[in-house]
């Protein structure tokens, strides 16, 4: 297509104004350089994803699951609570509005890190109090065990690809941490024709994008009784080859061409 790229690093940030665009491929948070490089770029007025707006929003799921409820986006039925809120009656009070188990999350979490399903008072108790570490808010979910979580990219308001992130045999999400270990065990992507895929999933994906932004993002879904209802929306989302591009090798040329806009 024409168009030049080069890997710059964090030693490189200087560099960023001789550029025109920028594509993030980092892990993106805003504590994390890759935000400084967005934010940076955004305001040299340079095309860039991920912006530093979606990575505000995509980073904080509470105030993602906030802007679900404000503009109506089914999404998985979730409450927040504080560290002030962790007493006896509340705990039983969650597990008789959602039932057993119910998923506790950490506000600000990636790869499925920080997110544990639990049973019982002290299970609750014991994965509170490693979340709040990390945050004095928690975000309590009811389980809604699914074969698979759909996966749907998406780039300015269009549909890119739409796979089906199985889980593991045994686990319940995508990614299931092996016991004693830093990595991952993950499950199968089965990869859609866009065409093949129901018209509501996708509807959904992209009214959920919409509240984000216009930039990339991977919208997880969860099919219920056949009802889709939204996990949340990631910035940054994972495109490997011969998976999510199987069926839509295009994904590339229409990156490159929002950048070159």
């Amino acid at each position: 297509m024409g168009h030049k790229f080069d890997f710059i690093f964090k030693s490189d940030l200087s560099e960023i104004p001789n550029y025109d665009a920028v594509f993030i491929r980092a892990t993106t948070d805003p504590l994390y350089t890759s935000y400084l490089v967005s934010k940076t770029a955004w305001e040299l007025g340079l095309r860039v994803i991920d912006d530093p707006n979606s990575i505000r929003i995509c980073a904080n799921k509470i105030h993602q699951y906030e802007l679900f409820e404000k503009h109506n986006i089914p999404h998985i039925p979730t409450l927040i609570i504080s560290r002030d809120e962790i007493h006896h009656k509340q705990i039983q009070e969650l597990f008789d509005l959602f039932g057993r188990p119910i998923v506790l999350k950490a506000p600000y979490t990636s790869f499925s890190k920080y997110v544990e399903k639990v049973s019982c008072e002290t299970s609750f108790r014991h994965f509170a109090r490693r979340f709040f570490r990390r945050s004095d808010m928690l975000v309590v979910q009811k389980f809604m065990p699914t074969r698979f979580d759909w996966r749907v990219g998406v780039l300015n308001d269009e549909i890119l690809y739409v796979c089906k992130y199985m889980m593991p045999n045994g686990g319940w999400k995508h990614g299931v941490k092996r016991k004693g270990k830093n990595s991952f065990r993950w499950g199968r992507t089965v990869t859609l024709k866009k065409i093949n895929a129901p018209s509501k999933l996708k509807e959904t994906a992209l009214k959920a994008c919409r509240i984000v932004g216009r930039g990339l993002y991977g919208v997880d879904i969860k099919e219920v009784n056949g009802e889709y209802v939204v996990v949340e929306v990631n910035d940054n989302p994972s495109i490997y080859r011969g998976y999510e591009d199987r069926w839509d090798r295009d994904i590339y040329v229409k990156i490159i061409k929002y950048l070159a806009t």
